[in-house]
């Protein structure tokens, strides 16, 4: 159930542009689910490019709102017609819900899931997408691009897929669905802005371990957003091949920035010539590509393993060392200066044997 919703979480994100460009989205991802589970028996929740700004609470029936802070607000407003679609979606997923278990007999936990949303570039409608699953198989999709309408679905459904459906699928999106999808998502872009249309400078770093018989050498970018970032690892000025290096998705960052890293395995010989690398960025927030540079230096320490001592160890004994040597050199001080006094007074011990008049004078 989650893994489906998660990998059209994913097709959406891939699909939008970076919000710079002008290239927005609204998407609503809902599943209704029957049968004996700790999950709720309908879940909603509204993503403005990749920022959850809505979910819908059952003890309401009413989609709240999300602030940019992440907490829950008042009612989400969506306007009289914005609302009455979204309902339309509760209602028709539950009948769905029933109608594919009566149908297909189904038992125990059935999931039904949606995910359909629109895009706008430069405020202007470019593409809307209809997706729906029963238990994780797809039964029914379209996309259409303001030029180009494509629809599919499976036979053993609610009705046959022919020209009369597909006609009339097309006129309820363009005619209805997509202008109240079209007006939310200008209305929540004006209210979001702040949010959406930051620019977050990233970190970027070349990060190196030693490894049995060479080297990783990782180009790292963290703590950015828009999430659209061009991430290049450059050996002596060149890019290097794709296929040589891992990672290189985006991720989330834990923070609502994000963040991406691409490793490359060197090994010993390839450390003896001693090559540059360099990590370069492209990002919207970026005036001019960030480069961050690494020259590799084969030595016996590429080859075996060291065992790093944290530097508060090394203080630690540099400190018991510059106690002891204070103690020992006020040590000596101390019997330097004891001697010094013994010598004094057996030298004063001498003098008044040898002089009487001394002695006399002192009694």
């Amino acid at each position: 159930m989650l893994v489906f919703q998660l990998m059209f979480v994913s097709l959406f994100l891939l699909q939008t542009t970076s919000s710079g460009s002008g290239r927005h989205s609204l998407w609503v991802l809902a599943s209704s689910i029957s049968g004996s589970t700790v999950f709720p028996e309908f879940n909603m929740v509204l993503k403005l490019d990749d920022i959850q700004v809505g979910y819908y609470d059952p003890t309401m029936d009413r989609v709240m709102r999300v602030g940019g802070g992440g907490e829950k607000g008042a009612e989400l407003d969506l306007g009289q017609q914005g609302t009455s679609v979204l309902q339309d979606i509760i209602f028709n997923m539950r009948e769905r819900l029933n109608w594919a278990k009566h149908n297909f007999n189904l038992t125990g936990v059935v999931v039904h899931q949606r995910l359909v949303g629109c895009e706008v570039l430069d405020r202007q409608p470019v593409f809307s997408m209809f997706r729906e699953a029963n238990n994780g198989q797809e039964v029914e999709s379209f996309m259409y691009n303001m030029t180009d309408f494509t629809f599919t679905g499976i036979n053993s459904w609610e009705m046959w897929l022919d020209w009369a459906k597909s006609t009339y699928v097309h006129k309820l999106w363009t005619k209805v669905y997509l202008p109240v999808c079209v007006q939310i998502l200008q209305n929540l872009l004006d209210r979001e802005k702040n949010l959406v249309m930051r620019r977050v400078r990233p970190r970027v770093r070349v990060l190196t371990k030693q490894v049995v018989g060479g080297a990783r050498v990782t180009c790292l970018a963290t703590d950015f957003y828009p999430r659209h970032i061009n991430l290049t690892l450059l050996r002596d000025g060149r890019p290097v091949d794709e296929d040589e290096l891992t990672g290189g998705s985006v991720l989330p960052n834990g923070n609502g920035l994000y963040q991406v890293g691409k490793t490359l395995t060197v090994d010993d010989e390839e450390l003896r010539r001693k090559h540059s690398y360099t990590c370069a960025a492209s990002h919207l927030s970026l005036d001019n590509r960030m480069e961050v540079s690494w020259r590799a230096e084969f030595s016996r320490s590429h080859r075996v393993p060291v065992v790093s001592v944290p530097v508060s160890v090394l203080l630690l004994v540099l400190l018991v060392v510059v106690v002891l040597w204070w103690r020992r050199r006020r040590a000596r001080s101390d019997s330097v200066a004891m001697e010094t006094q013994e010598e004094e007074a057996e030298d004063q011990d001498r003098a008044a044997a040898a002089d009487p008049a001394t002695c006399e004078t002192t009694e």
